[in-house]
Protein backbone atom coordinates (compact mmCIF):
# COMPACT_ATOMS: atom_id res chain seq x y z
CA UNK A 1 0.00 0.00 0.00
CA UNK A 2 1.17 3.49 -0.83
CA UNK A 3 0.97 6.15 1.86
CA UNK A 4 0.14 9.82 1.48
CA UNK A 5 3.19 10.77 3.54
CA UNK A 6 5.40 9.27 0.83
CA UNK A 7 3.51 10.79 -2.11
CA UNK A 8 6.26 13.13 -3.30
CA UNK A 9 8.95 10.47 -2.95
CA UNK A 10 6.80 7.97 -4.85
CA UNK A 11 6.28 10.43 -7.69
CA UNK A 12 9.97 11.34 -7.90
CA UNK A 13 11.00 7.67 -7.90
CA UNK A 14 8.67 6.90 -10.81
CA UNK A 15 9.39 10.10 -12.74
CA UNK A 16 12.99 11.16 -12.06
CA UNK A 17 12.69 13.93 -14.66
CA UNK A 18 10.73 15.84 -11.99
CA UNK A 19 13.57 15.77 -9.43
CA UNK A 20 15.32 18.95 -10.67
CA UNK A 21 12.02 20.85 -10.56
CA UNK A 22 11.40 19.63 -7.02
CA UNK A 23 14.91 20.53 -5.88
CA UNK A 24 14.72 23.95 -7.50
CA UNK A 25 11.45 24.77 -5.75
CA UNK A 26 11.86 22.65 -2.63
CA UNK A 27 10.61 25.43 -0.35
CA UNK A 28 7.46 25.69 -2.45
CA UNK A 29 6.85 21.93 -2.60
CA UNK A 30 8.34 20.28 0.48
CA UNK A 31 5.53 18.70 2.51
CA UNK A 32 2.98 20.10 0.04
CA UNK A 33 2.09 17.18 -2.21
CA UNK A 34 -1.12 18.79 -3.49
CA UNK A 35 0.84 21.77 -4.77
CA UNK A 36 3.56 19.61 -6.35
CA UNK A 37 1.18 17.16 -8.00
CA UNK A 38 -1.14 19.90 -9.27
CA UNK A 39 1.44 22.40 -10.47
CA UNK A 40 4.27 20.11 -11.61
CA UNK A 41 2.88 16.64 -12.32
CA UNK A 42 -0.20 17.90 -14.17
CA UNK A 43 2.00 20.16 -16.31
CA UNK A 44 4.24 17.14 -17.00
CA UNK A 45 1.17 15.16 -18.12
CA UNK A 46 -0.08 17.92 -20.41
CA UNK A 47 3.39 18.34 -21.90
CA UNK A 48 3.54 14.61 -22.67
CA UNK A 49 0.05 14.81 -24.15
CA UNK A 50 1.06 17.67 -26.45
CA UNK A 51 3.92 15.59 -27.86
CA UNK A 52 1.80 12.43 -27.63
CA UNK A 53 4.55 10.48 -25.90
CA UNK A 54 2.60 7.21 -25.77
CA UNK A 55 5.14 5.34 -23.67
CA UNK A 56 5.31 8.04 -21.02
CA UNK A 57 1.54 8.60 -21.07
CA UNK A 58 1.06 4.89 -20.49
CA UNK A 59 3.54 5.04 -17.58
CA UNK A 60 1.78 8.09 -16.14
CA UNK A 61 -1.70 6.60 -16.18
CA UNK A 62 -0.48 3.20 -14.97
CA UNK A 63 1.00 5.12 -12.03
CA UNK A 64 -2.22 7.07 -11.43
CA UNK A 65 -4.26 3.86 -11.55
CA UNK A 66 -1.81 2.11 -9.23
CA UNK A 67 -2.18 4.86 -6.63
CA UNK A 68 -5.96 4.81 -6.93
CA UNK A 69 -5.94 1.04 -6.37
CA UNK A 70 -3.22 0.70 -3.72
CA UNK A 71 -3.05 4.12 -2.07
CA UNK A 72 -4.37 4.99 1.35
CA UNK A 73 -7.47 7.21 1.42
CA UNK A 74 -5.47 10.45 1.65
CA UNK A 75 -3.37 9.48 -1.36
CA UNK A 76 -6.45 8.54 -3.37
CA UNK A 77 -7.90 11.95 -2.53
CA UNK A 78 -4.64 13.62 -3.61
CA UNK A 79 -4.81 11.90 -7.00
CA UNK A 80 -8.50 12.66 -7.38
CA UNK A 81 -8.18 16.34 -6.55
CA UNK A 82 -4.68 17.38 -7.62
CA UNK A 83 -4.43 15.26 -10.77
CA UNK A 84 -7.85 14.16 -12.04
CA UNK A 85 -9.77 17.35 -11.22
CA UNK A 86 -6.88 19.55 -12.34
CA UNK A 87 -6.73 17.80 -15.70
CA UNK A 88 -10.51 18.00 -15.96
CA UNK A 89 -10.34 21.78 -15.49
CA UNK A 90 -7.57 22.25 -18.05
CA UNK A 91 -8.56 24.72 -20.76
CA UNK A 92 -8.69 22.13 -23.54
CA UNK A 93 -9.77 19.13 -21.47
CA UNK A 94 -12.20 17.71 -24.04
CA UNK A 95 -9.38 17.39 -26.58
CA UNK A 96 -7.01 16.08 -23.89
CA UNK A 97 -9.56 13.57 -22.68
CA UNK A 98 -10.09 12.18 -26.18
CA UNK A 99 -6.33 11.84 -26.56
CA UNK A 100 -5.60 10.44 -23.10
CA UNK A 101 -8.62 8.25 -22.42
CA UNK A 102 -7.04 5.23 -24.10
CA UNK A 103 -4.47 5.21 -21.27
CA UNK A 104 -6.98 5.37 -18.39
CA UNK A 105 -7.43 2.45 -16.08
CA UNK A 106 -10.84 1.58 -14.67
CA UNK A 107 -10.60 3.74 -11.53
CA UNK A 108 -9.04 6.62 -13.42
CA UNK A 109 -11.90 6.60 -15.89
CA UNK A 110 -14.43 6.48 -13.05
CA UNK A 111 -12.71 9.45 -11.39
CA UNK A 112 -12.94 11.48 -14.58
CA UNK A 113 -16.57 10.45 -15.02
CA UNK A 114 -17.28 11.71 -11.49
CA UNK A 115 -16.06 15.17 -12.55
CA UNK A 116 -18.80 15.53 -15.18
Amino acid sequence: MYNYGDSICILLERFPALIPIYKEGIYDYENLPYVFYESVFVRYITDKAKTFDEIELSNIFNFVEELLVDGDEELKNLIGVAVIESLYHEKHFSELNMLLSKFYGELTKMSFDDCF
